[in-house]
């Protein structure tokens, strides 16, 4: 047999390949687990029934060819206006917007449009697992840059200081997330022209995710690209699985400077060709009424948060209460008192509680868990969380 990629080997297994077998012998038995790790919402999207509806129609013809590889005009134009109403400024639908097949595709477009073989990425974490591999796959090299937990305790911190530690003369972007996943941060006007600027000053690009755009809790939501001279270094990715509930679309897209949406077109012809028909119009459906859905989900949101910020005071675990997004960062260095984070693990899910490992969102987190509160309905959030709470407990109690 021929020999693999020597890339492939940089790309992680799933951060659940040790826990797999715990898993299937809790399934095996026919008992049911609360997926707390996974990044999804209880919420049915605002366009549940067209959806339905959309992929039982026969009579269109135009559903079962191929589309147009720009997007559909329906589906840009819907996000332009949309992205202008939420004040993300005014992007042309015609040449300054990528639709993807969802957010993951739609950063390796971008990353691609703009990076060459060996240029590094400072990647700011705690990050979002996949961001990673994504990068490498378009043969960047990351570079991790632990960052917003820091923040979380010190706004005030010098934010050049810290990213010109691990800039060298390759570093050719920022991968910043805002709401971050998995811990929520979400970064100041002032830490935002603190990173505008450094990215100015080394003539950097920023891929910038904005995925949880439409939760931020403690205020608007802010983008670098709002930044004098940063609209046309900055691409911005979106996502319709996070932002209106329709992750098994696989929607997403990138608002950016012409010339690198030209680029990164290029490289979504090249990767899906176009992006399902039917999906895309099902994401334009959503657009249309999708203010108010967002507003509804938003509230939701947040009641889930208070409710697990509840829980898990008062308990031998640390985190910071999040300033958007869908997940708490649970450190739990105190309770696990020197033991691997899998003796938490494994009492949770023998409870039927699942959550995701730290080790996959950066270095240093080998002992951190993220707990998602947008994936169950409020009572079943409740009855999860008071399982974690008993194996919280029974790890503190043994020795």
């Amino acid at each position: 047999m021929p020999s693999l990629s020597s890339s492939i080997a940089t790309l992680r297994a799933s951060v659940f390949a040790e826990l797999q077998p715990l898993l299937d012998a809790r399934a095996a038995q026919g008992l049911s687990i609360a997926p707390l790790h996974i990044g999804d919402t209880h919420l049915a999207p605002p366009t549940a029934a067209r959806f339905a509806h959309e992929a039982q129609t026969e009579s269109d013809g135009s559903l079962h060819r191929y589309g147009n590889i720009a997007g559909e005009p329906s589906l840009r134009r819907a996000l332009a206006h949309y992205n202008a109403q939420q004040g993300r400024g005014e992007y042309h639908p015609d040449t300054e917007l990528l639709v993807s097949a969802g957010a993951t595709h739609g950063l390796f477009c971008a990353a691609r449009a703009v990076l060459s073989p060996g240029d590094e990425v400072l990647v700011l974490s705690p990050y979002w697992p996949l961001s990673v591999g994504v990068l490498t796959s378009a043969n960047a090299v990351p570079v991790e840059v632990a960052l917003t937990q820091a923040l979380y305790a010190d706004r005030a911190m010098d934010l050049s200081a810290v990213l010109a530690q691990h800039r060298t003369s390759r570093t050719r972007a920022l991968y910043v997330t805002s709401p971050n996943n998995p811990d929520g941060y979400c970064y100041t006007a002032a830490q935002r022209r603190a990173l505008a600027d450094f990215a100015i000053a080394h003539d950097l690009w920023v891929l910038s995710d904005e995925v949880y755009a439409d939760y931020s809790y403690t205020g608007a939501h802010g983008s670098l690209a709002d930044e004098a001279q940063m609209r046309e270094r900055t691409l911005r990715v979106f996502s319709f699985s996070k932002s209106h509930a329709l992750a098994g679309a696989r929607v997403g897209a990138v608002l950016g400077p012409r010339d690198a949406i030209a680029a990164a077109r290029r490289v979504s012809t090249h990767t899906v060709y176009n992006v399902p028909v039917i999906s895309q119009r099902v994401c334009a459906n959503a657009l249309t009424e999708g203010s108010l859905w967002v507003a509804h989900a938003r509230a939701q949101y947040l009641e889930a948060c208070a409710i697990a910020v509840e829980a898990m005071s008062n308990t031998e675990i640390d985190f910071f209460v999040p300033d958007g997004g869908a997940y708490l960062f649970l450190d739990c260095t105190r309770v696990l008192r020197g033991r691997s984070l899998r003796a938490l693990l494994s009492r949770a899910i023998e409870r039927g509680v699942l959550l995701a490992p730290g080790a996959a969102f950066g270095e240093g987190f080998e002992r951190h868990a993220r707990l998602c509160f947008t994936s169950v309905d409020p009572a079943a959030l409740r009855s999860a969380l008071g399982s974690l709470r008993e194996a919280i407990a029974h790890l503190s109690s043994t020795p």
